[in-house]
């Protein structure tokens, strides 16, 4: 993380045989206990987290300071980087790599917002696209 973090943004988050590495992405959706690996098909509309200590699948639990999406964030991603995406939206490949192989992603899942390139060839700066939990396309 590149910006301050918030004292009050940390908490434990319930998980369910979960292996995690500091620095992995999380969610939550509504109506769900467990928060649960980001991955490829990662919402923007969800809450997410970032892991702060590593577990193995044994743990209930996992120190995570939970994103309000202001927060910048230095990500690895899948391809060498280029500034020509810089403004862009792109999916999540895991709970640990941004999917950086296409240009801006208008539909489905875009859960990174690219803002400039990192501090090598394979990572981005940027922001990770998060919501309340609530999918608003969802009807009932």
């Amino acid at each position: 993380m590149i910006s301050a973090m918030k004292d009050s943004s940390f908490s434990k988050k319930t998980i369910s045989s979960l292996a995690l590495a500091v620095g992995d992405l999380i969610e939550q959706e509504k109506g769900i206990a467990n928060w649960t690996a980001c991955d490829a098909t990662s919402n923007h509309w969800t809450r997410k987290a970032i892991v702060m200590e590593a577990t193995t699948t044994t743990p209930t639990e996992v120190l995570a300071y939970e994103l309000d999406g202001t927060e910048t964030v230095e990500a690895n991603c899948t391809n060498t980087v280029s500034a020509t995406y810089n403004g862009d939206t792109h999916i999540l490949t895991d709970k640990a790599t941004v999917n950086n192989t296409t240009s801006d992603v208008t539909g489905g899942y875009p859960a990174f917002y690219q803002d400039r390139l990192g501090s090598t060839t394979t990572s981005i700066i940027g922001r990770v696209i998060v919501g309340n939990g609530i999918d608003p396309d969802a009807t009932g």
